[in-house]
């Protein structure tokens, strides 16, 4: 499975892997903008600590770890990889280094495990998305929510809609092939590689049955909330502007202060989750 199919799983009310055509539609126009050059980032997590939201695990910093009297790995590392009992430990040290310098780090200890850390907004920083059998989900088979991969929760109470872990563990023994999506806050002016949608606990729709709504109703409250909407159809690329008399069917937020909006002539018969009862 390809970055576009894992990502999905961050805006489709199914957290398991998968994808629909509209979904990979709006995913291809909000990664097909290029993303500032990279600095160094030390520290993760902007917002307070927390627990693992539902079933997603996601990784975190290495402060809580000191805890368990686990050592720091050297500066110069982009993951902390720390051998505990039968489990290996691990955090991201470095933010932004580059995706193949923390699959060297894992297969340096035996881990056949993709790691992308990708930016999102500041609701979903923190989330992951794994997939703890690879090879099992491209023959078609289902894969469990639940896997050998596991996360370290921080204790106390957590308000974070994406969770508040602080590490992951892998069994040392573990041997398939495992994929790992961490989001990390975008940088000012990036562009989100895992989006959240518009009604997404802390985005600005929350709480909002925005679906089937008219595109001139939902432009004005975006607009009074700060955000710029661009609008996508069945078939189209993204544009700037959208009959307002049209419908509302998706939408996910693509960067700070950016929103695009899937859009059409006619209702969504697609089943309307609600606003939920967080709400």
């Amino acid at each position: 499975m390809h970055e576009i199919d894992r990502l999905v799983a961050g805006i489709a009310p199914d957290p398991g892997p998968g994808t629909t055509p509209i979904a990979r539609e709006l995913l291809e126009e909000i990664t097909s903008v290029p993303v500032p050059e990279r600095r160094r980032l030390r520290s993760w997590l902007a917002v307070p600590r927390p627990r693992r939201w539902a079933s997603v695990p996601v990784l975190a910093t290495l402060t809580a770890l000191l805890s368990f009297g686990i050592a720091q790995a050297p500066a110069s590392a982009a993951l902390d990889i720390e051998l505990v009992d039968d489990h290996y430990v691990i955090t991201v040290n470095d933010l932004l280094a580059d995706s193949e310098v923390y699959q060297r780090e894992l297969r340096a200890r035996g881990l056949d495990i993709t790691l992308d850390v990708v930016p999102t907004s500041a609701s979903l920083t923190g989330k992951i998305i794994v997939i703890n059998d690879m090879e099992r989900l491209m023959s078609g088979r289902t894969v469990p929510r639940e896997g050998p991969i596991t996360t370290i929760d921080a204790q106390g109470p957590c308000e974070r809609f994406a969770g508040c872990p602080i590490g992951v563990k892998v069994p040392v023994a573990f041997g398939k092939k495992a994929e790992i999506t961490l989001g990390r806050r975008a940088l000012p002016g990036e562009r989100y590689t895992m989006p959240p949608g518009i009604a997404t606990p802390g985005e600005p729709l929350h709480c909002v049955d925005y679906v089937n709504k008219s595109v001139a109703e939902i432009t004005v409250l975006l607009r009074e909330r700060g955000v710029t909407p661009s609008y996508i159809q069945y078939g189209k690329r993204a544009a700037p502007s959208a009959p307002g008399g049209w419908y509302v069917h998706k939408g996910v937020m693509t960067a700070d202060g950016q929103a695009l909006l899937l859009v059409g002539a006619e209702p969504t018969t697609q089943r309307n989750p609600g606003p939920g009862s967080h709400c």
